[in-house]
């Protein structure tokens, strides 16, 4: 009987499993599809098209969050037509999709030309470098940050984590540093660490600092953290 019901629990389990890997199934293809759906931009005027109509989601996430996302606010706040709305956005995921690859490219962008400024320099200027790109990314719309980090709805796109994408080049940024960090052998392992670090510090030194810590003093003992957690 013991037994039985021990195989029964399993049994219970796999089935719970199974439940939840059907819905990220789901979840991922109803990604794909809107992915699908949406209309990329590619000449000079579409573009505007679509930035302005992000524009206008930003002024209506910082008016009411995302219950204030609809296709006529959009529509009206942009200046375009409800049908230029829903040409490049079926939907409000693919609203949020667009609006979240947008913050990717920006980071991604700053993070790799700050990593080319640093070939030359010490680890505690790469770390630096990298550390002062994600304040000025957050810092520059601070309110839109906690807005990304807090509203919208996390990888809409099933992007891959920060520290994931930027993998290679947290590793080839360490390899001039590579003996004093552990050797050739820890690069992997301390390449995900700077990545994560970067990413949770960058975000904490802008929109989650104590009022009575200043940006400098927080943002030079982390570099220092940081620094010592490579060597370590």
């Amino acid at each position: 009987m013991f037994k039985g019901l021990i195989y029964m629990g399993w049994c219970e389990i796999i089935k719970r499993k199974l439940t939840l890997s059907d819905k990220l199934i789901c979840t991922m293809r109803k990604t794909t599809q809107d992915s699908a759906r949406r209309r990329k931009p590619t000449q000079a005027r579409a573009k505007a098209t679509v930035e302005a109509m992000l524009e206008a989601v930003v002024r209506l996430l910082k008016r009411g969050g995302t219950s204030a996302i609809t296709t006529n606010r959009i529509a009206q706040t942009a200046g375009v037509s409800i049908g230029s709305v829903y040409q490049y956005f079926p939907n409000k995921r693919a609203i949020f999709i667009a609006l979240h690859e947008r913050h990717l490219r920006d980071v991604d962008r700053v993070i790799e030309r700050r990593i080319g400024e640093s070939t030359s320099g010490s680890l505690d200027h790469l770390v630096g470098s990298l550390i002062d790109g994600m304040i000025d990314i957050h810092a520059a719309d601070p309110r839109l940050s906690v807005l990304l980090d807090s509203e919208v709805p996390h990888r809409a796109d099933g992007s891959r984590e920060f520290s994931i994408r930027q993998h290679e080049s947290f590793r080839a940024a360490l390899v001039p540093h590579a003996k004093s960090i552990g050797g050739r052998m820890k690069l992997d392992v301390r390449a995900f660490l700077l990545g994560n670090m970067v990413n949770a510090f960058g975000h904490a030194l802008v929109l989650h600092r104590p009022s009575g810590l200043s940006l400098r003093g927080a943002r030079a003992e982390v570099c220092k953290a940081i620094v010592l957690s490579l060597r370590s």
